[in-house]
């Protein structure tokens, strides 16, 4: 099952310098086009290649019973049991409203995104 990702450092500056050229679109609903949807095991194995560990990384998944007996201890797990439905199916959204309305706008690759977050992390 698939997921779209969008990383916020390379898609904000130029969504903000888009918008700011058009004021008629303050106040909208917009999707920012994103790479192509990847599996959360797909997603791991990047960030883990690019960090310089083993892949395939190992990765296990809490299902909504662990996510629900967690919430009664974890104000962060009972969040996230609020947010389940977003990884039951795929996430895929279609941003052809912000292509319309501002131009082609070229995802960041999701490995080249991965990276510049690992060394960014590695930096601090």
């Amino acid at each position: 099952m698939g997921r779209q990702y969008v990383p916020g450092a390379h898609a904000a500056p130029s969504a903000g310098h888009r918008a700011r050229a058009h004021p008629e679109a303050d106040g909208q609903v917009w999707h920012l086009p994103a790479d192509e949807a990847l599996t959360a095991q797909q997603f791991t194995d990047l960030a883990a290649g690019a960090a310089g560990r083993p892949v395939p990384a190992t990765i296990a998944v809490a299902g909504p019973a662990v996510l629900a007996v967690g919430g009664l201890f974890s104000p962060m797990l009972r969040e996230l049991r609020e947010t389940a439905y977003q990884f039951s199916a795929p996430f895929v959204v279609d941003s052809s409203k912000f292509g319309s309305a501002f131009g082609p706008f070229e995802p960041t690759p999701h490995a080249e995104a991965v990276a510049a977050t690992v060394e960014w992390y590695r930096s601090r």
